[in-house]
């Protein structure tokens, strides 16, 4: 419906961008890390967006990542939690330890953002944990780091380390499940279930 947002950054504060495009300011609520990254007022801006509408207001949802904003998609499906409560999970957890809490099964992380408590966090991960591909969230955080032609192990012990798994395990275990013709998403996939 409202897919991204690309115009002039007139405004920031608290969360808040307000952004300009096509003549309108559109006030968009962003999570820490959109808000960390925006321009300086008055230079181009481009963000991916939620638009949710309700009976009496409209409201825009900005990400920092196409990835953010699929992982905030993930977690308001979830029952009992809201468009706000996504965006404070995401602000308040760093998106690789989110999806590594989820994934493992381990809910205290959660649990520590301000206003979420035991039992809607032990919600999130029960009804998370078998839909979450870590490849998809993780391994963009890594793709624009400087080496030149990395391997597909490499990417895959990158995204096992993320999850938790110290590097001497990941680096063995990556290569003991590796075909010759995986790519790293495959190689996560097989490791993961490998541990199980």
């Amino acid at each position: 419906m409202l897919a991204f947002i690309n115009g002039i950054l007139r405004e920031k504060y608290e969360g808040i961008a307000v952004i300009e495009c096509g003549g309108l300011g559109y006030e968009v609520i962003l999570t820490n890390s959109a808000f960390c990254n925006l321009p300086s007022e008055d230079e181009q801006v481009k963000l991916p967006t939620y638009l949710l509408i309700r009976e009496d207001e409209w409201l825009i949802f900005g990400f920092s990542s196409v990835e953010e904003k699929s992982l905030f998609l993930q977690l308001i499906t979830v029952s009992g939690v809201g468009a706000k409560t996504a965006i404070q999970i995401l602000s308040g957890v760093k998106q690789s330890d989110l999806v590594n809490s989820i994934v493992s099964g381990d809910s205290h992380l959660i649990s520590t953002v301000k206003g979420i408590g035991k039992k809607t966090a032990e919600r999130i991960v029960l009804e998370l944990k078998d839909k979450l591909n870590p490849y998809e969230y993780v391994l963009p955080l890594f793709e624009q780091r400087e080496e030149s032609d990395p391997t597909a192990i490499e990417d895959a012990v990158l995204v096992l380390t993320s999850l938790g798994i110290n590097k001497h395990q990941a680096t063995q275990l990556a290569r003991k499940v590796a075909d010759p013709t995986d790519n790293a998403e495959q190689i996560v996939a097989k490791a993961l279930r490998n541990m199980s």
